[in-house]
């Protein structure tokens, strides 16, 4: 069975695993270009968010994902789903590399642009790296907005459990960074307008302690 043919399996069986949990509902898959470089952006809320991501991005996407978790009994999996590791906290320029020419490429990329998820259900201040590869690749980037997966699985756990409420993918209107392109502190500028996209299809409050670059503090 080629590559392809157990990709599909695989989000049939997560959709099957989601559906028995609760179900969920996909908002805003127009959004989405099937074809060419885009940068998916999610929030992110606990360790059920990449696979319900899976499920609903209506073509196959490459993830950027914790280098920790490839050293698990997952690692084979997250591999054929099209995963690959990034070191946190770090400037891991092999892997942005391999990012930005994936989206040159014409390829769906998707990046968790907080990090990691946290038990307050909260959107928590975004990193710079996904802005900084949306404006070197000039790809469009589609905001994501996860609603209720950590109802699904709780953060900081991997056992499932049945959710009172579907889960909800929300996909919005791409973000126009056009008029940021090659000024100084575009990438500051373009994570704002991120950061603000995301608290509006949340409902939630902007985080406090935005992303300021070092040339700027």
């Amino acid at each position: 069975m080629g590559r392809d043919l157990l990709r599909r399996a695989v989000r049939v069986v997560f959709w099957l695993i989601v559906q028995t949990l609760g179900g969920i509902r996909i908002r805003g898959k127009e959004n989405v270009p099937l074809r060419g470089g885009v940068l998916l952006c999610p929030n992110h809320v606990c360790d059920a968010d990449p696979e319900v991501a899976f499920v609903a991005i209506p073509r196959f996407a490459y993830y950027l994902a914790k280098e920790e978790l490839f050293q698990t009994v997952l690692g084979p999996l997250m591999r054929l789903c099209r995963a690959f590791p990034i070191q946190r906290d770090s400037a891991d320029v092999k892997a942005l590399r391999h990012a930005e020419a994936l989206l040159k490429a014409g390829e769906a990329l998707v990046i968790f642009p907080e990090g990691g998820g946290n038990h307050a259900n909260s959107l928590q201040p975004l990193q710079p790296g996904a802005m900084l590869l949306a404006l070197r690749t000039k790809v469009p980037v589609i905001p994501v907005a996860l609603h209720h997966t950590n109802r699904m699985m709780p953060y900081g756990g991997l056992r499932l459990r049945r959710s009172d409420r579907p889960v909800e993918v929300v996909f919005g209107a791409p973000l126009d960074l056009s008029d940021l392109y090659g000024k100084r502190g575009a990438t500051h500028e373009a994570t704002r307008r991120l950061t603000a996209r995301l608290a509006e299809m949340l409902d939630q409050p902007i985080p406090t302690g935005a992303y300021v670059p070092h040339d700027q503090r």
